[in-house]
């Protein structure tokens, strides 16, 4: 049996291999467009072209164009901005995306504060075109090997590779309502009918309305007894799971499957899947200090880069999170942890009051020689606790 790390690999490696196959089955296309009228106009890259204004527009345009072919490597240019492709731009597009989608205002999604995890909203007004993107971007981040900041539960992971739905997931995606549901099942006394008064129906609010959901016909004059109480547990979930958002999850599984076609169900199970998605939440400084590499005069020894490992070290899980985001694009470990991360930092210049920067394309982190630990703390911090308020966006370089 292969573990997650390996299947990751397996995966990135079949990844380029087909996206290798594209651009040279292009190349044919390219000679022969020489040979016939003496021109070429194909690329060996997927080239798309979006504006930042109208980016969900500009992205269900993109996916509706059939003249594109998604598995070749993904080159994305923001409209009026200047700059090639070098892996910066897309990490950008795919956040940018995902972080619209998933606003509040878009009411897509609703958000758990119990478990932090986002849930299809059955009562949302957006087209199921909508539903169809994310599920898109997810899998062509998938196959571009870009890792994204979605935070579903497992339950969708597990839909998505057609697996059975336990009241374990149930568990996991709502604490409470399982422990509500659990206390149903493990009452044994005859008095259950009194003690709930419930019926084989749910009430959802919906828009500040309520609605009563009937999870079998006639299911309000039926009530839960210790004859029915299993099946009335079943309907629920199923009502929840599948029924209650049916065309909204039909919708974003075939985006999904749009580039993989359901092989992925041979490569890995939830969990694997849900690493691959969105990356590992564990992060192991240690073993990103082990995996580093140094460039424009530092080594593994210089002043500066014991300073700056000293200090990472100390920091708290969000500020940790913030410097991985500040300097790679993203805020959690590939699957396989940090080791597998590639991670360059390099100097830049000598002491001065120059905040740190960052290539977020290539995972290049640029370190001016600061003269001692607190300068580079103070220096670092400010620059990865600000970078996006207050102007210095130009510290991350998008390429």
């Amino acid at each position: 049996m292969l573990n997650p790390e390996s299947k990751s690999l397996m995966l990135s490696i079949e990844n380029d291999i087909q996206q290798d196959e594209e651009a040279h089955l292009d190349e044919d296309d390219i000679l022969m467009g020489i040979l016939m009228n003496g021109t070429f106009s194909v690329l060996p890259y997927c080239c798309i072209e979006v504006r930042r204004e109208n980016l969900i527009e500009d992205s269900l345009n993109v996916l509706s164009n059939s003249s594109l072919n998604f598995k070749k490597e993904l080159k994305v240019t923001f409209v009026g901005e200047e700059g090639e492709d070098s892996g910066g731009l897309k990490k950008e597009f795919f956040q940018l995306v995902i972080k619209q989608l998933f606003d509040p205002a878009y009411s897509m999604f609703n958000y758990s504060e119990e478990t932090r995890t986002y849930w299809f909203n059955a009562d949302t007004f957006e087209p199921r075109i909508k539903f169809e993107l994310i599920g898109f971007i997810i899998g062509l981040a998938l196959y571009n090997s870009v890792i994204l900041d979605i935070h579903f539960p497992r339950v969708v992971y597990k839909k998505l590779l057609g697996c059975k739905v336990t009241f374990e997931d149930l568990k996991d995606f709502s604490p409470s309502l399982a422990q509500s549901l659990d206390f149903i099942l493990k009452y044994d006394k005859d008095d259950l009918q009194d003690l709930l008064t419930c019926t084989f129906s749910v009430d959802v609010d919906s828009y500040g309305t309520k609605k009563t959901i009937e999870l079998v016909p006639g299911g309000s004059s039926i009530y839960v007894t210790q004859g029915n109480k299993q099946d009335y547990v079943s309907k629920y979930m199923e009502w929840l799971f599948d029924k209650s958002v049916e065309s909204l999850f039909n919708a974003f599984k075939k985006g999904f499957y749009k580039l993989y076609s359901g092989e992925m169900t041979t490569h890995c199970d939830p969990e694997e899947l849900q690493l691959l998605v969105c990356g590992s939440p564990v992060l192991d400084f240690r073993e990103l200090q082990k995996a580093a590499k140094y460039e424009g005069g530092y080594t593994k020894d210089s002043l500066p880069v014991t300073n700056l490992w000293n200090t990472l070290h100390d920091l708290d899980i969000e500020q940790k999170k913030k410097f991985l985001f500040f300097t790679t694009g993203s805020d959690r470990a590939p699957v396989g942890g940090l080791k597998n991360m590639p991670f360059f930092v390099m100097k830049h210049g000598e002491d001065s009051e120059q905040l740190p920067s960052a290539h977020t394309c290539f995972n290049h982190l640029l370190l001016p020689a600061y003269g001692n630990k607190e300068k580079l703390r103070e220096k670092l911090l400010l620059a990865i606790d600000n970078h996006e308020g207050f102007g210095l966006l130009s510290l991350i370089h998008i390429c």
